[in-house]
């Protein structure tokens, strides 16, 4: 009797797979967790934790809306608390090629995409140029906020030091 269990043929490169896609998520839901705790307490719109819902399958394609349009009205609020007694404001701040909204564009961009790749993951089509390019397009959106996101917590951090 063997006590090894047996792994089906694809079942080591399906857990692989599921690795090589899982730890950048994680690494994502930590820069944006620390995004959130970059802000202060009083500025946030959502708590840092929460971002974690986003690993819940299908729920989570849901919650990645929330929490962008929340990152983004949390970047928001500080920057403009933080400079309430200026005479220009949050809007001189951002003037450097910010937005009113920092990061949400960007980010909802991403989120449709992914929303759009993930429909299509359930959906059979036969068109899988359709898919890729929407795969594509969702990626270098993720990419372009993920660094946006950074970006906007080291100004943060640089403004708070």
């Amino acid at each position: 009797m063997n006590p090894r269990p047996e792994v089906a043929p694809g079942g080591a490169f399906q857990l692989l797979l599921l690795l090589v896609l899982l730890i950048p998520a994680i690494i994502f839901l930590i820069s944006q967790q620390n995004a959130l705790k970059s802000i202060r307490p009083e500025n946030r719109l959502m708590q840092p934790g929460l971002v974690w819902l986003q690993l819940i399958p299908l729920f989570g394609n849901f919650w990645q809306f929330f929490v962008v349009r929340r990152i983004a009205g949390s970047f928001r609020r500080e920057l403009v608390s933080g400079n309430s007694d200026s005479i220009f404001g949050a809007d001189a701040l951002l003037a450097d090629g910010g937005s009113a909204w920092p990061t949400r564009s960007i980010g909802v961009a991403y989120c449709i995409l992914d929303s759009i790749a993930v429909f299509f993951a359930l959906i059979p089509l036969k068109n899988t140029l359709l898919q890729g390019l929407i795969g594509w397009a969702m990626m270098i959106c993720w990419i372009i906020y993920w660094v946006k996101l950074t970006q906007y917590k080291n100004k943060l951090k640089r403004l708070t030091a």
